[in-house]
């Protein structure tokens, strides 16, 4: 018998932490994901963060303590995935470390403006600040990014696709190439109806 792993998709802005035969998804765009994975206890998780940091750092209200770091901004994602190998028992030393995505989905033109190439600096800078190092990455560049991990084994299987400008350049010139058709049809059938 075939037995179906259970599956859990992590949204924009969560983090999940556990072990078991399960496969931890998630889809990037600019977005980031930090993978975490004890290869010996085989537990792990992942966070996906949204932007680096908050623009304005607000004191938290009376009823909001204890503060509970946002998993949307790089810093507090990674605060989330650190507190969670602590309440394991382990060290962070002892897990492999992957970061994935900040791709580029608007076709915009590089520079330091563009929002997943900003995710990929944070992401970088904080787990060197930390100590941390990268086990392996697949980061910037073009399109979005489909990935599963795999909790059991900590493999990370990754799925490239193109962004939003080039899926509408690819449409213009599909369309293109059926009014071309199109008007080599009748141009042809015009032929043989005479």
């Amino acid at each position: 018998m075939i037995s179906m792993r259970q599956r859990v998709f992590v949204n924009l802005g969560e983090v999940y932490f556990g072990q078991g035969d399960l496969q931890v998804e998630t889809l990037l765009g600019s977005c980031v994901a930090i993978v975490l994975w004890h290869p010996v206890r085989r537990l792990g998780g992942l966070c996906h963060f949204v932007l680096p940091a908050r623009k304005l750092q607000r004191e938290p209200r009376p009823e909001e303590v204890p503060w509970e770091p946002d998993g949307r901004y790089g810093e507090e994602a990674l605060v989330r995935l650190t507190n969670e190998v602590r309440r394991h028992d382990s060290l962070i030393s002892d897990y492999t470390v992957k970061v994935f995505g900040g791709g580029n989905v608007l076709g915009l033109p590089p520079s330091k403006a563009r929002i997943g190439q900003a995710n990929v600096d944070c992401a970088l800078a904080m787990l060197h600040r930390q100590n941390i190092p990268i086990t392996s990455q697949d980061i910037a560049g073009e399109g979005y990014r489909y990935l599963r991990f795999d909790l059991g084994t900590g493999d990370v299987w990754v799925r490239r696709g193109h962004g939003i400008v080039h899926q509408m350049e690819k449409l213009a010139v599909a369309d293109k190439s059926d009014a071309v058709l199109a008007q080599s049809d009748s141009v042809l059938a015009g032929r043989s109806c005479r």
